[in-house]
């Protein structure tokens, strides 16, 4: 199955029609862009390809993800919004940027970063009077702009020679004394020309309609209508008000009166200049402020004199941020107008009354990238032949980057005083090269640094220095890049202690862009804004970030947050309520079905209430299926062969109807079956000692009334006669409202014969709520085990509302859902064989081949990881497990886990090392030389601990 052929922010022409140019909004397969309700996004009506089936155009429109084949388009040409297939558009361009990672093949493991861009554009000169008599004449927005470039042939013209309108757009970051921000917003005075020749700078311009409703501000040339009224009481140019002339016209100026300013962060060190103040900048700044020389946009396109000395070999230049619609100036008209004569000519100003109206649209662009590739090589390649990499593996490190090792260095042992509060990494270095295929890199060690972190912070006296000595090769999963040491080219970044030479806004000597990383671990920082611009060479510890993509996202997301508010503040109502609802819906529950999908089963009873009487019990069949039946499973049934999870439901319960849910699919694990063990421990039991201490919720409330006990008692005796093989469930007399869970991980996925501890309360507001639940991950910080477990404990899940099911019903519900249906869940929907697939939105790039390496990567860690649970529970046996566990992975009249794990660590490093058999890497049974280290590490830690158990 080929990859993706378009990806958002493509620019897009229609086949058969090239003139007719369009941005990508959303595709199936970026995730991001799926936020439901796409229509809420546009002023205008989205269209229908017609090809399009109309049941798919309304899922489409419901949760906002195109149907695969299918983009959502903004035509820049005529306004509106279309689905269409992909089959019927060309890819005129794609944006790529400085720092951006690039594949050239999505199923290979090498990627690049973007170290320089080229840019080249199509343009034609805007439509001014008396070219446009008024809008009611023209009546459409291609007939203003037109489809033809007005005798300027469509040879590309470099990006560096044009120059946007603006002097403040959005985005752009700034300085202001000594602090830098980004523009947010910002608010114009906009003047126009009317049919007539007059010029007024009208009283609201807000109130002005364009043509193009999408246009979020006004631009030289765009035609727009108003409300006479906002023209006369306009500030008039030239002439006056006339009520009989069209109220409406063309932009001939637009000057900014006021920004809003989101403040990032100020120069480290203080204030050099006397009386200057130190607090934040006011959040408006207006039009006095601007104009007061204090406030200076930051141009990065500016570069160091061509005399000046070469700090750097790379290969990096940057292109101006141009994009399809925008509207431009030669920076050297005079010059434009010899260089493309007789295609360019100026405008002169005595035809529009002293306004500069020498504008023009950018109609289509061109650009090429300049790629460093993980092998050290470079290539200049056109933007359409390259694919950008979501880069969603952690793991992914590229040449010039610092890193640092999993493991620590050693603490003084005779040294009295505690130093808890901070960690020291054993090693610090520089990654040289990349091995995709094999997960392995080249490394060049600093020899005498000195780095220590406070969580993600860098302490102030951490150095890194210069790397040095020889490469050595090493696991992309030993190390990691720290943030707080992770600088891309395109980064802003603040600059420590660096020298004032004056500090004014003609010469801001602390703040640059990173242009460039090198191999001995310095970056290159270009002072864009100093005088002269130059570039200089710091260590990444004395450069903070100011501005990148992660702050940009975490501006977003704030902005989102704001405008949005707390979603997650949402409450079920209690019991009667809930009941009330189920006539509004139909009831489904989340369940794997035998090809290894989610499937839901459907409610056929209306009786929602539960029953509290012992003659009106339901099985747990019955339950978990959301129907009534006429007995318990009997768990006594099942063999000591592995059976899939499936089977032993259907066993138990019979034919179930089950509808198929495309939004998730996952392999249906295999689970062994401990009852014919003749010493097997219970699924279910109560406990007559006291809870453990490390029970999450040991300090919570612990009163039952009469009914939440009543609830209480229907889910332990669903438990005792129901749990399917691999989980162990226990609670305690002095506290039934706890429960622990011991989960054993399905065979032929990544958490095969490994413990997974879960703590539950069933709190005061249980069951109107679903129980509290925390996930004991054993992973010390190297990162979560499962898309769905975080390290933090917390268990992503729909039925424990944590997660926010597309579906109403698939969410908790006081009156069907059960706690064995959670645990049912989280074995047969959390611990599967293709784990990458859980992370959220990630179920539409199932079983699509430009995925299938970034899951195996995924499993190939998840499988390693979760063998060092195995060794964390045998070294610290859980309490209230210490049997089971001894039993499931020690005594010989039991499954031995240990021993089976141990025998599939070894098959998975012979067949991944020898290669001879030519099966397909899965990550599972066949994994990369960088998964064998860290494989056979957790081996030789299994192997220790059988050896002991056995002495």
């Amino acid at each position: 199955m080929p990859g993706p052929t378009i990806f958002v922010e493509d620019t897009v022409s229609l086949k058969g029609t090239p003139w007719l140019i369009g941005v990508v909004d959303r595709t199936n397969h970026d995730v991001d862009t799926h936020d439901p309700d796409p229509q809420r996004d546009y002023p205008v009506q989205i269209k229908k390809h017609a090809e399009i089936p109309q049941p798919k155009f309304r899922a489409f429109m419901k949760n906002g993800i195109p149907p695969r084949g299918t983009v959502l388009v903004a035509w820049q040409t005529d306004s509106s919004t279309e689905l269409i297939a992909e089959a019927h558009l060309s890819i005129v361009d794609r944006s790529i940027f400085v720092g951006d990672i690039v594949k050239r093949d999505a199923n290979s493991p090498m990627s690049g970063t973007v170290i320089g861009t080229k840019l080249s554009v199509t343009i034609a000169p805007i439509r001014m009077w008396p070219e446009v008599d008024s809008i009611r004449s023209h009546g459409s927005y291609e007939k203003l702009v037109g489809d033809d470039t007005h005798g300027i042939p469509r040879s590309f013209i470099p990006a560096e020679e044009l120059e946007t309108l603006r002097q403040f757009p959005v985005g752009a970051l700034i300085i202001h004394n000594d602090w830098v921000g980004r523009i947010d917003d910002a608010f114009d005075e906009v003047t126009l020309r009317l049919s007539n020749g007059t010029v007024v700078v009208v009283e609201n311009p807000d109130e002005l309609e364009p043509v193009d409703p999408r246009l979020a501000r006004h631009e030289v040339g765009d035609y727009v209508g108003t409300k006479k009224g906002n023209l006369r009481r306009g500030r008039w140019i030239f002439g006056a008000f006339n009520p009989n002339v069209e109220p409406g016209g063309v932009v001939i100026a637009v000057r900014t009166v006021s920004i809003t300013v989101q403040w990032l962060t100020r120069r480290m060190g203080g204030p050099t200049v006397p009386g200057q103040l130190t607090s934040e900048p006011p959040f408006e700044l207006g039009l006095d402020e601007l104009e007061s020389g204090r406030v200076r946009v930051y141009d990065n396109m500016k570069k160091p004199p061509a005399d000046a000395p070469a700090i750097s070999s790379s290969l990096s230049v940057t292109a101006p941020d141009l994009s399809a619609g925008q509207r431009v100036r030669f920076k050297d008209l005079a010059g434009a107008c010899v260089k493309y004569a007789p295609h360019i000519k100026k405008r002169p100003r005595t035809e529009t009354l002293g306004y500069d109206t020498n504008v023009f649209t950018v109609q289509t662009t061109q650009t090429s990238a300049i790629v460093q590739w993980q092998d050290l090589s470079f290539s200049e390649d056109k933007s359409v032949n390259l694919l950008p990499d979501p880069v969603d593996d952690d793991d992914q490190v590229w040449p010039g980057e610092v890193v640092i090792t999993n493991d620590k260095k050693e603490r003084d042992p005779e040294n009295q005083v505690s130093e808890d509060w901070y960690s020291e990494p054993a090693r610090i270095g520089v990654v040289q090269t990349v091995d995709g295929t094999e997960r392995m890199a080249t490394v060049k060690w600093f020899q005498n640094a000195s780095v220590k972190f406070v969580g993600n912070d860098l302490l102030p006296d951490s150095r890194t220095g210069f790397a040095s000595g020889p490469d050595e090769k090493v696991s992309l999963y030993d190390i990691n890049s720290p943030s707080a040491l992770s600088r891309r080219r395109g980064d802003f970044v603040i600059i420590h202690d660096t020298p004032s030479q004056g500090n004014s806004m003609d010469n801001v000597d602390w703040f640059g862009e990173v242009v460039d990383l090198c191999l001995d671990g310095q970056v290159i920082v270009r002072l864009s804004a100093a005088n002269p611009v130059r570039d200089v060479k710091v260590s990444p510890d004395r450069c903070m970030l100011a501005y990148g993509s992660d702050v940009d996202e975490a501006l977003a997301a704030a902005h989102d947050q704001m405008v949005d508010g707390d979603e997650d503040d949402y409450d079920e109502g209690d019991d009667e309520s809930m009941d009330e609802d189920q006539d509004f819906f139909e009831m489904w529950y989340e369940y794997p079905d035998q090809n290894g999908r989610r499937v839901l089963a459907e409610e056929e009873n209306e009786d929602d209430e539960w029953a509290t009487d012992d003659e009106d019990d339901l099985s747990s069949a019955d339950v978990m299926m959301g129907g009534h039946g006429e007995g318990d499973i009997d768990t006594s049934k099942t063999t000591p062969e592995a059976q899939p999870l499936m089977e032993l439901e259907k066993e138990a319960s019979g034919n179930v109807q089950v509808k198929p849910d495309a939004t998730l699919a996952t392999h249906v694990p295999e689970l062994f079956s401990f009852s014919s063990y003749p010493n097997a421990p219970p699924a279910f039991d109560i406990l007559e000692s006291d809870p453990p201490q490390d029970h999450k919720y040991l300090a919570s409330q612990s009163e039952l009334g009469q009914q939440r006990m009543r609830r209480i008692q229907k889910e332990h005796k669903i438990l005792r006669s129901s749990l399917p093989p691999g989980i162990f469930v226990r609670t305690w007399e002095s506290r039934l409202d706890l429960l622990r869970v011991l989960i054993v991980g399905p065979i032929d996925t990544p958490y095969e014969y490994a413990p997974f501890l879960i703590d539950l309360h069933l709190g005061t507001n249980f069951p109107t709520q679903p129980p509290e639940a925390y996930f004991h991950s054993w992973t010390n910080g190297t990162g979560p085990v499962n898309p769905n477990l975080y390290e933090d404990g917390k268990i992503c899940l729909s039925l424990l509302g944590t997660w926010h099911a597309d579906e109403r019903n698939e969410n908790w519900s006081p009156a069907k859902s059960t706690i064995l249906q959670i645990l049912v869940s989280l074995m047969g929907l959390v611990l599967v064989k293709e784990p990458y697939y859980n992370e959220a939105g990630y179920e539409v790039r199932q079983g699509t081949e430009e995925t299938a390496l970034s899951s195996a990567f995924y499993s190939e860690k998840a499988y390693f990881r979760a063998r060092g649970f195995i060794m964390h529970g045998l070294k610290f046996v859980p309490d209230a497990f210490k049997h089971e566990m001894e039993w499931l992975y020690h005594q010989e009249d039991g499954p031995k886990l240990l021993e089976n794990a141990i025998d599939a660590a070894k098959d998975i490093v012979a067949q991944s090392e020898s290669g001879n058999d030519g099966g397909k890497r899965d990550g599972l049974r066949r994994i990369s030389g960088g998964a064998v280290i860290a494989l056979k590490r957790q081996l030789d830690g299994m192997e220790k601990l059988r050896v002991k158990a056995g002495e």
